[in-house]
């Protein structure tokens, strides 16, 4: 998704969203005349296609509608298509547009706006970083490349109703990888007029339950409700603002002041089961957050180094010990939460936590490493009291096989910048993904994307994600996938540590709030009781 979703952590990177509501004139004492939801830093761009981080895809979401949607419980239901059909072969999906479809100015919506969209998604011109999402697409990469001009891209309009997504190979989960604002429609009307200023407020078009009425930046978005919206909303105007801090935000909501907060301290999570828990919602997220070594450069091109890097920390102290917040440990590549999935365990895991540390130094000196030559690292992570307080532990961790670490913190952007760049030793990361298994090990594919931080590069294991690329079926892919995913994890590009549970405070009169393993949250599911 903080993360980058499917970024995220394009997350799939991961952001923790805080809801808040503020003061303001009320039609009556129990219901607000518009709901304000706090974000965890300011949105880059509100552009679908250039989008990278959770709380701007947040955004998004409320702002377009792709033609697949969540419903409130964050299941994949029609969005702007209302069904579609697969060829036998799955190569082949046609998909029949809504008959009411308009932009927010009240023109009309049809096929060719979508064939425009992922057209500009794969043109080199837009720079769209996870415009490798849609590389199933038949010549999409090659489009993106600079090989192959875009109307060359398998996408085409049969009549205003009707477009046909050609694939290069079959792929069962593409209605999920539709959710994402990588698939969202842009406005071409608007766009040839105004270029990239069309996100601004005065030239704002969209076709999602809700329109950018105002952006005033480090201070709020502005949402109001989309008049030629298809569907009903219950709340009419919605703001997004910055949040200072989780024990603000919970302050603030314990004053009556905020109807819904998220990242509250988890020291406060006994005591709200005790005494509120009507108001408590906490979901497991199908998520990962981990560290990625570069593979490439420094002394972490040493398999034996991440090895011992990864022996030495211990997962269940982090969960139990330092965050506490119901976040469970992780030791595979892939979340356990994945459906018709059996993930690979590190295969240290086969030693006893006892006899790790010692197997950590052992390999540490046969690569150079000892108390007279000390292996010292920087480890980067992201802005944030709980990433802090974790990569202390981890410090920590590492002190005990002799390795010297020093933090570098960054806000969100600038740190997952660093990544991208490639530019660290060992780096922070989280991702917020899909329910399945192919969209975490994508993050070790030295094929596609950007967000393989480390550098990592196998060719078994791309030969094997692209023969699992290949199968039609989900679980001859899961089959090919779980042989790559054994090739990565004895090569430890990367260390899982846990995946997220979120914690939220809901006041009782928000209706309509459905925790689910996507974590997604739209206002037009949303009403005051």
């Amino acid at each position: 998704m903080l993360y980058r979703r499917g970024v995220i952590f394009k997350m799939k990177y991961l952001t923790l969203i805080i809801l808040t509501v503020l003061p303001i004139l009320e039609v009556s004492a129990e219901s607000p005349v518009q709901l304000i939801i706090g974000n965890s830093g300011e949105p880059a761009t509100l552009d679908p296609h250039k989008y990278n981080l959770r709380l701007e895809e947040t955004l998004l979401n409320d702002l377009f509608l792709g033609l697949t949607t969540f419903n409130a419980e964050g299941e994949i239901v029609p969005g702007a298509a209302k069904s579609w059909t697969v060829s036998e072969d799955g190569l082949t999906w046609t998909f029949t547009l809504r008959d009411d479809l308009k932009w927010s100015d009240g023109n009309a919506l049809d096929a060719d706006d979508f064939v425009f969209s992922l057209r500009r998604l794969q043109d080199p011109k837009t720079s769209a970083s996870l415009s490798y999402f849609l590389y199933m697409i038949k010549n999409a990469e090659a489009v993106n490349k600079g090989e192959q001009t875009t109307d060359s891209l398998g996408v085409h309009a049969k009549g205003p109703h009707t477009l046909i997504i050609e694939l290069e190979k079959p792929y069962p989960y593409l209605l999920e990888r539709l959710l994402y604002p990588t698939g969202f429609p842009v406005p071409k009307h608007v766009i040839e007029t105004f270029g990239d200023d069309w996100v601004k407020p005065e030239y704002w078009v969209s076709n999602g339950a809700f329109v950018l009425s105002d952006w005033s930046p480090q201070e709020h978005v502005q949402l109001a409700a989309n008049e030629y919206f298809y569907d009903q909303v219950s709340i009419k105007s919605a703001r997004y603002l910055p949040v200072a801090s989780e024990q603000s935000g919970f302050n603030r909501f314990r004053t009556g002041e905020l109807h819904a907060i998220a990242s509250f301290p988890a020291g406060e999570i006994k005591r709200l089961e005790k005494n509120s828990p009507e108001e408590l919602r906490m979901s497991d997220l199908l998520s990962m957050i981990y560290l990625v070594f570069n593979t490439q450069e420094g002394p972490t091109k040493d398999v034996r180094i991440r090895q011992a890097l990864s022996l030495a920390l211990d997962q269940d102290i982090i969960t139990q010990k330092v965050l506490r917040n119901g976040s469970k440990s992780a030791l595979s590549f892939v979340p356990n939460l994945v459906s018709n999935y059996s993930a690979a365990n590190l295969p240290h895991h086969q030693l006893s936590k006892s006899e790790r540390p010692d197997r950590a130094i052992e390999l540490l000196k046969s690569a150079g490493y000892d108390d007279g030559n000390p292996l010292r690292l920087k480890l980067h992570h992201a802005a944030g009291a709980e990433n802090k307080k974790v990569n202390l532990a981890i410090m920590g961790m590492w002190n005990q096989i002799g390795v010297i670490t020093s933090l570098q913190q960054s806000d969100l952007k600038t740190h997952f910048g660093t990544l991208r760049q490639n530019d660290f030793q060992v780096g922070w990361a989280g991702w917020i993904g899909e329910n399945n298994a192919e969209h975490y090990l994508e993050l070790l594919d030295s094929n596609i994307g950007d967000v393989n931080y480390g550098r990592y590069t196998n060719s078994l294991f791309d030969q094997a994600i692209n023969r699992a690329r290949s199968e039609s079926t989900i679980a001859d892919r899961n089959a090919q996938l779980a042989i790559a995913e054994k090739l990565a994890v004895a090569d430890y590009p990367l260390v899982p540590l846990y995946t997220i549970k979120t914690r939220r405070l809901v006041s009782p009169k928000l209706k309509g709030w459905s925790e689910n393993l996507r974590d997604v949250h739209q206002i037009r599911y949303l009403s005051w009781e």
